[in-house]
């Protein structure tokens, strides 16, 4: 692998400002008769995945890719099963003792243990949550939400440009929707009250009782509030860039928030952005696709890759002091990959040219997190640019254009 010295400028601001009482509402629509009634299904308390746990794409809520108490291979492994699907995966969530699997057109949920197949649904699922016994899967049709154990569905909601994973609170499903969020009803689906946004992609955390709304323009902490429409605490004016830059979900850590990105345009690349809950930002250019962040102790991970490149041929990934965003190392690993996921010192994280020919084939990485340094890489069964992936006790599952994947 050869060290990159490209991205090296390095750009700091302050921009905040503090917003008091309630956002604005859109009114009419699918809104009119909107459902505040208390809901039977009331999840209280956000949970924290466990070593065999791995909740959504990003892992938890708060988009914490860092497993501490997993321990997945650190030397090449090998294979412990498999399973087939007949489209390529999008998404892995990990509860239960089951594998949920979304592709365009299904959803699938494997044992955990051998592979073995316990149901499957055709509400397709770009992105898929899983929170005490309900799986939610969003489309380009809109949110379903699913018995997690049998594939059964309560309920749909139907709506276009929705936004990454739903998270749920005390009664209310957070959808980010059109150019805004959406509440929706645990119980129903219905719509609860809607926030006015700016710009059709929104991305969601929940941490500490506040929720972290990333849009194009600004990062907005919410409070959560059940039924009633969230207040805003703050908004970080999310400034610097001539693109407009996409959101990916936000990771948060204590006072802690760091961003990346999609750049649609030409500018340089999407920037890895710290923020601080009083207001800091910290940015700096890196790759013009930036998948979400890992948190770790002192360190910012980041990896990311050229998507405006028909080669798509390798991905910058590198750790960041979290205080400055200095750089710690960086390297290269010659493939597109998603986030890095982080386990037992380990930086784990792979994919393959998004190409239609199935003849192409892909890589997995695992990387040491000091260091940068290569511990192995393994050929996989390529996929659509970033594998999803999930740590959990001492293995690794994966997705790909075949299928899904356990390693041990």
């Amino acid at each position: 692998m050869l060290p990159s010295t490209r991205r090296r400028s390095y750009l700091a601001a302050v921009a905040a400002t503090g917003l008091a009482g309630c956002a604005g509402w859109l009114p009419g629509g699918d809104d009119a008769d909107e459902n505040t009634e208390p809901a039977d299904r009331r999840v209280r308390r956000i949970p924290e995945p466990g070593a065999d746990e791995w909740f959504r794409s990003t892992r938890s809520f708060a988009n914490d890719v860092v497993a501490p108490e997993a321990t997945p291979p650190r030397e090449a492994p090998s294979e412990r099963w498999s399973e087939a699907t007949a489209e390529p995966v999008r998404s892995i969530a990990v509860a239960d003792g089951r594998v949920y699997v979304g592709t365009r057109e299904t959803v699938v949920a494997v044992d955990l243990a051998d592979g073995s197949r316990e149901w499957e649904t055709d509400d397709g699922s770009g992105f898929l949550s899983v929170v005490d016994g309900r799986c939610y899967t969003r489309s380009e049709a809109g949110v379903t939400a699913l018995d997690a154990e049998t594939g059964d569905r309560e309920w749909r909601y139907e709506t276009d440009l929705v936004g990454r994973d739903p998270v749920e609170f005390d009664g209310t499903v957070y959808v980010p929707v059109g150019d805004g969020l959406r509440g929706l009803h645990a119980d129903t689906g219905e719509p609860r009250w809607t926030v006015d946004g700016a710009g059709p992609h929104g991305a969601l955390a929940i941490a500490d009782g506040t929720v972290h709304w990333t849009t194009t323009d600004a990062h907005r902490l919410l409070e959560l509030a059940g039924p009633e429409p969230p207040v805003e605490r703050s908004e970080i004016p999310l400034y610097g860039y001539e693109s407009v830059v996409r959101p990916v979900p936000p990771a948060v850590d204590d006072s802690t928030i760091a961003l990346g990105g999609y750049e649609e345009g030409d500018r340089g690349g999407a920037p890895v952005q710290l923020l601080s809950t009083r207001g800091a930002v910290w940015s700096r250019p890196f790759e013009r696709a930036v998948q979400t962040p890992a948190l770790v102790e002192d360190r910012v991970l980041a990896a990311g890759y050229d998507n405006g490149s028909d080669a798509l041929e390798e991905s910058t990934v590198a750790s960041f002091d979290r205080e400055t965003l200095e750089t710690n190392w960086e390297t290269t690993v010659p493939e597109p990959v998603g986030p890095p996921a982080v386990a037992d010192g380990t930086i784990y994280l792979g994919g393959s040219h998004p190409t239609e020919r199935r003849a192409v084939t892909g890589r997995l990485f695992a990387l040491d997190a000091e260091t940068g340094d290569l511990r192995w890489e393994r050929e996989t069964d390529a996929g659509f640019a970033g594998h999803p992936l999930a740590l959990v006790d001492d293995a690794i599952v994966l997705g790909t254009r075949e299928g899904i994947v356990a390693l041990e």
